[in-house]
């Protein structure tokens, strides 16, 4: 069906419909106020070999979330969201042709059961920061050969393209998000998405037109389901157990993004630069992350050697190769944490 044979009354109601969703997460992304990590800096914690990598290189790894050691990383999240669906059921009774029904129904089949078909769990890479450039925990992680951290300085106020990094695939966005670890929290921040959303299918004429339209490709029923679950997916990828709140984390998700302009796609011409790594005997995919501008180097201010190594040759080691690649006026320093591991 060609878009000028769709009723014309119902193509504007179904648009109006779509406008609000997009003035709703426009409001979101770009106008409420972001929240900035201490001092303006992060840090990422790695091994030996990944402190070479990155200097040599010039370049992060954000690595498949599906990957990652902690496996729950992004399934957990949709654990939260399913209990927030089936509470909406439970509280918000419709009759069987409700669209709103409709939608909760179909974005409990998106987070739930085709989540194991591959066409539908989307790529999705992470790079982890930490608040904290010398907690024990991740030094437990990364000592036991080595443990080093690098702080990255976060630019402000734009951290959704102010990382001093981009994704290297033109067809990915990044972005920074504070990982929030109250489950209370986590429940109320998707709710905060459901509501204002489900509301405006609420509305009898916008159902109507709704249900005119069809697969409409621009705001059709799967359209907007799509744009819906891509609104839920950018908050539930921050959510993560309580268990890890010393971490204090925060995250670069790379992922194409439904309602972000995607660098310069060209239409799957080129295909994605995805790199495999071996860990624990498995493949591990991961995508670079490369300077914004390529003339310049990562934004890292500082390193910080890991306690299980001797402060002065560690730093030795770490200024020479910093300065050799190019890297000046780092700040580098080691642990004093009275542990060996």
């Amino acid at each position: 069906m060609r878009l000028t044979e769709y009723d014309k009354s119902a193509v504007q109601l179904a648009n109006s419909a779509f406008d609000r969703i997009l003035k709703f997460h426009h409001e979101r992304e770009f106008i409420t106020p972001k929240q900035m990590p201490p001092r303006g800096l992060l840090y990422h914690y790695t091994t030996a070999d990944g402190l070479k990598g990155i200097i040599e290189n010039n370049e992060l790894w954000a690595t498949s979330a599906y990957f990652l050691n902690d496996s729950a990383e992004i399934t957990y999240g949709y654990g939260v969201l399913k209990e927030v669906l089936d509470a909406w059921l439970a509280k918000n009774p419709r009759p069987e042709e409700s669209l709103t029904l409709g939608l909760v129904r179909g974005l409990l089949k998106w987070f739930g059961d085709d989540l194991l078909k591959r066409t539908v769990i989307d790529p999705i890479y992470l790079a982890c920061f930490c608040e904290d450039d010398n907690l024990l925990s991740q030094w437990r992680t990364y000592g036991q050969s080595g443990g080093y951290s690098l702080g990255f300085t976060v630019p402000a106020p734009d951290l959704l393209t102010g990382q001093g990094f981009k994704p290297e695939p033109n067809i990915y966005t990044s972005k920074w998000v504070r990982v929030e670890y109250d489950r209370s929290e986590q429940a109320k921040k998707c709710s905060a998405i459901l509501n204002p959303v489900l509301a405006i299918f609420d509305d009898p004429d916008t159902a109507r037109a709704m249900a005119t339209i069809g697969d409409h490709p621009l705001f059709g029923y799967s359209k907007i389901l799509r744009v819906i679950a891509d609104i839920l997916l950018e908050e539930i990828v921050s959510f993560k157990n309580e268990a890890f709140n010393v971490e204090k984390e925060w995250r670069v998700v790379v992922r194409q993004r439904e309602l972000l302009k995607q660098g310069t796609d060209d239409a799957g011409k080129t295909p994605i630069p995805v790199y495999f790594r071996s860990s624990k005997g498995m493949l591990v995919p991961y995508v670079k992350l490369i300077p914004t501008d390529p003339a310049k180097k990562l934004p890292i201010a500082c390193v910080r050697s890991g306690p299980t190594l001797d402060k002065t040759t560690a730093g030795m080691a770490v200024c020479m190769m910093l300065g050799k690649n190019g890297f000046l006026n780092i700040r580098v320093q080691g642990s004093d944490i009275p542990v060996r591991f």
